[in-house]
């Protein structure tokens, strides 16, 4: 907020508002509201703007208009700042002049600019009905964060199912339903969250996410073929399906349908998902072929995993060191891999994809593209002003300049923020996806070595063997002649036998 205060303290008013300058603060305000109920909303938070220069004991209430005027005239951005700086005043009118907008504004610029001043400025009862739900929202999506799933539960169970933000409560209550143990209420949060997305082109993504949320939670409930017929209906143009796929993998581990589970897994060979990023891919791949005591299957996994992300956990250690005190180069890497091909064979940029093509990041990067629109629409809403200087670096223009350069600039801190932690969160993973090929291959020799000496290794005294996978009313049989076709991606069953010993189980 450093750079916010150095805007308060360097801004003065040379001329920016017509007439305006002439103003006591009283009357500026007067102006302001009677501007603003005739729909000239951009003068009205000009005017507004002045009041707190001519009488500096009116910032409250100027600021509060000022958000107002800006909200109306859909510069949402720029409007986020006085909002803020509005509930930082603690005048208890102004704040519940401002509150009656947060929705909206909470809808356009994303919860997380503006949660952590709800919560420290205003009480449920500050807000009319229409925007409860989005303090609600707030504080549950706090609690959530803050390992306090019941709390969450309470708060987010309290929205209106009206409020544009309710599938996204959803979503939320869904998980901390699912952390609880709760497993019916769910599925029930997720498959509502789905159902209401399903009716908005916009809500695509947060659908395909709340799919994954019901199937994830059919799995915990051991539901695993209900798992599968969830998993299926996520569309293979979402972003979340490439993650998907794994996830149907370990369904089948569970199931003890191994050529099941490498079936799934081989999917990330075809060219349309050599992009993919994800260790545990030949982790899950090495443990069923152990599973099926197949030893040099697993440990050319095994080497298939050595060789590819060695180096790459190497350049992530060296990146994040090299720029550890750099936000902002962090930020500048993420903007760069999310606009670069996601077909990219670099291992960085694979990673990287993990994580910034998620709705975080491109929220973050598009308030940073809104920011410079909003600034082209306020200076065509300046020329067209008589009567005042339209010098870019003066008056309220100037002033709402370097307010969207803060909402730029806080952008890029958060998702350099971002970046730099997810890179470190997944350098710690692959490290641990070190540890656990290498349990694995210590298994792999000390069962080689077994057979090798006649030891028994009967399946029904192991728990070892493979189940024949079961064929849903829409899969047929077919054979692979080596080709992949994306359509087929995700149905692929391996006819491998479990060479354990005992009782095959083809």
């Amino acid at each position: 907020m450093r750079a916010a205060a150095l805007l308060i303290a360097a801004t003065v008013l040379s001329g920016g508002v017509a007439g305006a300058e002439e103003l006591s603060g009283a009357a500026a305000i007067r102006d302001a509201q009677a501007l603003y109920r005739s729909g000239q909303y951009f003068k009205a938070a000009r005017y507004a703007f002045s009041a707190k220069e001519a009488d500096p004991g009116l910032a409250a209430e100027s600021y509060s208009w000022v958000a107002r005027g800006l909200i109306r005239a859909r510069l949402y951005h720029s409007a986020s700042y006085f909002f803020i700086k509005t509930l930082q005043q603690k005048d208890k009118a102004a704040i519940r002049r401002v509150l009656v907008d947060t929705q909206e504004l909470m809808v356009r610029v994303g919860p997380d600019l503006l949660r952590r001043y709800l919560l420290q400025h205003t009480q449920l009862e500050d807000y009319d009905a229409l925007n409860r739900s989005a303090y609600l929202y707030a504080l549950g999506k706090d609690a959530l964060l803050g390992g306090k799933e019941e709390k969450a539960v309470g708060y987010l169970s309290a929205m209106s199912p009206k409020s544009p933000l309710w599938p996204y409560a959803l979503q939320l209550r869904g998980s901390a339903q699912a952390i609880l143990g709760r497993g019916d209420a769910a599925l029930g949060d997720f498959r509502g969250c789905a159902a209401l997305s399903d009716s908005s082109p916009e809500l695509e993504d947060l659908e395909a996410r709340c799919r994954a949320g019901e199937a994830r939670t059919l799995y915990q409930l051991n539901r695993f073929e209900e798992a599968d017929l969830t998993y299926d209906q996520i569309p293979k143009t979402s972003l979340v399906w490439p993650d998907i796929l794994f996830e149907q993998a370990w369904n089948a581990f569970a199931r003890n349908e191994f050529n099941r589970s490498l079936g799934k897994l081989v999917s990330y060979k075809s060219p349309a998902l050599s992009f993919v990023f994800n260790p545990e891919i030949e982790v899950l791949r090495a443990q069923s072929f152990l599973a099926l005591c197949l030893y040099a299957e697993a440990n050319d996994a095994i080497n298939d995993f050595n060789g590819r992300y060695a180096g790459v956990g190497e350049k992530v250690k060296r990146l994040v060191e090299e720029n550890s005190s750099n936000v902002g180069a962090f930020h500048a890497l993420g903007r760069q891999a999310l606009r670069a091909s996601i077909t990219s064979k670099d291992g960085v940029q694979q990673l990287l994809n993990r994580f910034v093509r998620g709705p975080y990041f491109q929220t973050l990067v598009k308030a940073e593209e809104a920011a410079a629109a909003e600034l082209a629409v306020i200076r065509r809403f300046d020329a067209a002003q008589p009567g005042v200087t339209h010098d870019p670096s003066k008056g309220f223009p100037g002033f709402l300049a370097q307010v969207l350069a803060w909402r730029a600039h806080s952008a890029r801190m958060l998702g350099g923020v971002f970046v730099k932690n997810s890179l470190m969160d997944h350098h710690a993973e692959l490290l641990a996806n070190f540890d656990k090929m290498s349990f694995i291959k210590l298994e792999m020799l000390k069962r080689a070595k077994e057979q090798i000496l006649l030891k028994s290794r009967a399946r029904a005294d192991r728990g070892w063997g493979n189940i024949e996978p079961s064929r849903q009313d829409y899969q047929y049989y077919w054979g692979f002649n080596g080709e992949f076709w994306n359509d087929e991606l995700g149905d692929y069953v391996f006819g491998l036998e479990s060479e354990c010993g005992g009782r095959n189980g083809a």
